[in-house]
């Protein structure tokens, strides 16, 4: 496994999806290797639940870091006969050539999201990224994709066939409220959260300003970080200056990101550009109710494409009124739609669970392994 920060997962959706696939493979009984970036981890364990971690030093600049250490995790591979290479991200995926020129491992890239589209880059960045879109379709022995959505497009925009591969999440464990919603001045299902990285495409400003306009007692609670976008999560905090029921958490892990989500009232998010969000299957798993824009991924999650029922409710992507009446309809009938998030759980349950999703990742290594015999 290539492209990701490694194991265990403490930053995002690539790095979760990929800390659950490896432990389920292993459990399936492949030996699987994943490379980590040395300088994301104080301590450098040799294994984790039967997978084998190699770590190698990434660049620091998030422009070309993951791209430099998939350089550096492909030339580390070469020589040592993996089956299969897999690489996760466009960026990442760029390596795919190296791998297809230096090993005889079969080559598989998994379409996160279409990065060449993020507001975050600039010029130049969007020009490699796009052509990384072009090397995940046409290098790679196979094309993974995590969504129907992206399947869509790799077929109309590249011809290319490609293998849908739903993200896998861990079920979320209810953790009991305590320290951290005490340290935000928070109160048990009794407030939403958002949880993303702060960045322009996933519009958190809109979040904002629909808040501002509803009528709610709920605070809205903001989980995440920057990823290269300081001066954008400055503008967030001046949208929020003068509400104390705006709050920004900063960046959350395990137990203390565990607590904020599964004590939560409801869950949002107001996202224009997603591949298939862990965060928001997370949060569905935990049974909370949904209010979600509705581009295409996140009706493929919540199954609804209008503005949904009691648990699952879509809104026009970049409707700030209409975000603004979820705020107000949701928070005063919690009782009704957490009812219904119940059932949107276990619909989830059965899509999205790891050993679901391992089983498609293995199908489609072995599919790729015997389309190579055939030619």
């Amino acid at each position: 496994m290539i492209g990701t920060r490694g194991m265990p997962a403490n930053y995002g959706g690539v790095e979760t999806v990929v800390d659950v696939l490896a432990r389920q493979l292993v459990a399936r009984g492949h030996e699987v290797t994943v490379f980590c970036r040395s300088e994301d981890y104080d301590t450098h364990p040799p294994m984790i639940d039967g997978v084998r971690l190699v770590y190698l030093p990434a660049a620091s600049s998030p422009g070309i870091g993951a791209m430099i250490h998939a350089f550096r995790a492909t030339i580390w591979a070469v020589g040592r006969h993996f089956d299969v290479l897999h690489f996760h991200a466009l960026g990442p995926g760029l390596m795919s050539i190296a791998a297809r020129l230096l090993t005889r491992s079969t080559v598989l890239v998994t379409v996160h999201g279409r990065d060449d589209k993020r507001d975050k880059w600039g010029r130049g960045a969007r020009a490699i990224l796009r052509f990384a879109a072009t090397v995940s379709a046409r290098v790679p022995h196979s094309t993974l994709v995590v969504s129907q959505t992206l399947a869509d497009e790799y077929a109309a925009e590249f011809g290319r066939a490609t293998t849908v591969v739903p993200n896998s999440t861990h079920a979320i464990e209810a953790v009991d409220a305590g320290q951290t919603l005490e340290r935000f001045g928070i109160t048990a299902q009794n407030y939403y959260v958002s949880v993303g990285r702060l960045v322009p495409e996933k519009a958190p400003h809109e979040l904002i300003d629909a808040y501002r306009k509803a009528h709610t007692d709920l605070p809205l609670v903001i989980v995440g970080g920057a990823a290269g976008t300081e001066d954008y999560v400055a503008h967030l905090r001046d949208l929020a200056i003068d509400r104390d029921d705006i709050i920004f958490t900063g960046p959350l892990y395990g137990d203390e990101l565990a607590e904020v989500l599964t004590n939560a009232g409801a869950f949002v998010t107001s996202s224009h550009l997603e591949g298939l969000p862990t965060a928001l299957i997370e949060a569905g798993r935990a049974a909370l109710p949904i209010i979600a824009s509705d581009i295409s991924p996140h009706c493929e999650i919540v199954n609804a494409t209008d503005n949904g029922e009691n648990g699952r409710r879509l809104y026009p992507t970049g409707n700030v009124d209409q975000l603004a009446e979820l705020f107000s309809l949701v928070g005063t009938n919690l009782d009704e739609e957490q009812r219904g998030a119940k059932d949107l759980a276990q619909e989830l349950d059965d899509r999205y669970a790891p050993p679901v999703t391992a089983a498609v990742h293995e199908a489609a290594y072995l599919a790729a392994q015997a389309a190579r015999r055939k030619r």
